[in-house]
């Protein structure tokens, strides 16, 4: 979604509103929510009661940059206490995605509840709230040798901004997937670390695709 006309209407149409139910949630009249989504204002002044009302991070809404859901701390049931006083355990969940939604649904794993121990020291050294991240285990092959089937990577939910060279969790098209974001001509692609090229092609990292989080570490029984 290139334009803000094309975002302001697609979060509306998220939320099954009118342009007249947005107005009112916003405070503003329901021509000033026409006239943004035809394109014939932009009405920027107006961009953060309509992303509060929407929901939607205002970045993402006034420059079409990161994740359109405003990204919100874990529920405390993801998060296994501190089994010591310099140790913060994460609990190992699975993402669930919904169709051509950008939204994700965070679930327990229930085949693993072995939490995750992360060292407070490890987390506040590279500044990582325990409570926006999340353990999960690897269960696609397009990033082999990197990561692994089997393999658990703690993903950040924060860090949603392009980094040339990261490895990213993310929505394309209603899959998810874990590719590496290389800026390349001018471009961001998305690149598998798989040598099978042919099966696992570059792609552009474009509207079709949404960043869930960056993965800021892994942990693996492969030597």
């Amino acid at each position: 979604m290139k334009t803000l006309a094309q975002r302001v209407k697609y979060a509306r149409e998220q939320r099954g509103w009118t342009q007249s139910q947005l107005a009112v949630a916003a405070g503003l009249s329901q021509g000033t929510i026409g006239n943004i989504e035809s394109g014939a204002r932009q009405a920027r002044g107006s961009l953060p009661q309509i992303a509060e009302a929407l929901g939607v991070e205002h970045k993402w809404l006034s420059l079409g940059m990161g994740n359109p859901w405003k990204t919100r701390e874990l529920p405390v049931a993801y998060l296994v206490g501190t089994p010591g006083s310099n140790v913060q355990a994460i609990s190992r969940v699975r993402l669930r995605l919904h169709g051509g939604s950008p939204q994700v649904s965070i679930d327990t794993d229930d085949a693993d509840t072995s939490p995750i121990a992360l060292s407070k020291v490890w987390l506040e050294a590279r500044q990582l709230d325990a409570r926006r991240l999340l353990a999960m285990r690897v269960a696609l092959a397009g990033m082999e040798p990197s990561l692994i089937e089997g393999d658990t990577i703690i993903i950040s939910l924060v860090h949603t901004d392009p980094q040339d060279g990261s490895v990213y969790a993310v929505n394309y098209e209603g899959e998810l997937v874990f590719r590496r974001l290389v800026r390349d001509g001018g471009l961001w692609w998305m690149y598998a670390d798989n040598p099978d090229q042919a099966r696992f092609p570059r792609k552009t990292f474009d509207e079709r695709a949404l960043l869930i989080g960056r993965v800021v570490h892994k942990l693996t029984d492969h030597i």
